[in-house]
């Protein structure tokens, strides 16, 4: 044990001397499985550690966006320890989302076994698909499925989730939506009570420019208990997308409240990036 702890001093200490490092994260879709392993982005704090570590998802384009990055770098120099999985590189790269819930649940178990982390402080932010991910992250069918044992994410913050795919999964129908095939009907039916932030776009063409569809997601949450721990944060006059650092538009199955294709406009807002970054520090922070 001594040997393990001097082990994980050393590499941290090497990690923090290099402010980034290039790690594996092991990973296992079944209970038994065979580990595999998955490319990711190591941060150490930068200044005062806060003991905190923050498992950074990035969106449906994929990894080479490079949209996490910014994230990494603000978190990292508030004292956090980061981690941006690269679960795909390109959106035709896409895993199916039992792997991608796996690679979560990956994140989570190497960021507590880390020293300077406190295993009860770990938390984690996604984007769009990572939004998915990170609210799936506090459904007790995630830890279970993933086997997690007593390890908990401490708190979640998910930027711009379609919510009306996730009001339909909350109710128990995800079926024929492509963030949820094969995962079970019931996997958004019961909650772990973890603290969740939502900041949602109030014209994101996914949700047909409702403002109110994130809201709508949490009056459908089943549980009391986490329906009162879920806020959402509505960043008025902001699309989906909002910190990918360009203007474009495509064609997307899913989008405008339905499962036909629909036109998704995305539009950069440096202002909302700095602002989801001051909320989601701020929920952090609260203890």
């Amino acid at each position: 044990m001594k040997n393990f702890i001097f082990c994980c001093a050393i590499l941290f200490s090497v990690i923090s001397a290099s402010a980034q490092s290039l790690v594996k994260v092991d990973y296992s879709i079944d209970k038994g499985a065979t580990l595999k392993q998955l490319d990711a982005v190591l941060r150490a704090p930068e200044g005062q550690p806060n003991n905190q570590g923050l498992l950074i998802l990035h969106h449906g384009g994929g990894f080479s966006f490079n949209t996490t990055q910014q994230y990494g770098e603000y978190f990292a120099k508030q004292g956090f320890v980061t981690l941006e999985l690269k679960m795909f590189n390109e959106s035709k790269d896409t895993p199916d989302p039992t792997t991608l819930h796996a690679y979560a649940m990956g994140g989570l178990k190497y960021l507590s076994k880390l020293p300077g982390v406190d295993p009860k402080r770990i938390s984690a932010m996604g984007m769009s698909l990572g939004a998915f991910l990170t609210i799936d992250s506090a459904s007790t069918w995630f830890y279970d499925q993933y086997q997690a044992g007593d390890l908990r994410f401490h708190k979640l913050a998910a930027l711009y989730p379609v919510c009306w795919l996730m009001t339909e999964a909350a109710k128990g129908q995800p079926q024929g939506i492509r963030p949820f095939t094969g995962l079970p009907s019931s996997f958004l039916q019961k909650w772990e009570g973890i603290p969740l932030l939502i900041l949602a776009a109030g014209k994101d063409s996914y949700d047909s420019q409702d403002s109110t569809a994130c809201g709508n997601f949490v009056q459908n949450i089943n549980d009391p208990k986490q329906a009162q721990v879920t806020k959402v944060e509505v960043f008025e006059n902001t699309t989906h997308g909002w910190d990918h650092g360009r203007n474009y538009s495509f064609p997307v199955r899913g989008g405008c409240t339905g499962r036909t294709n629909c036109t998704n406009f995305t539009v950069s807002n440096p202002v909302a990036v700095d602002k989801g970054k001051q909320s989601v520090l701020s929920f952090l922070k609260t203890p």
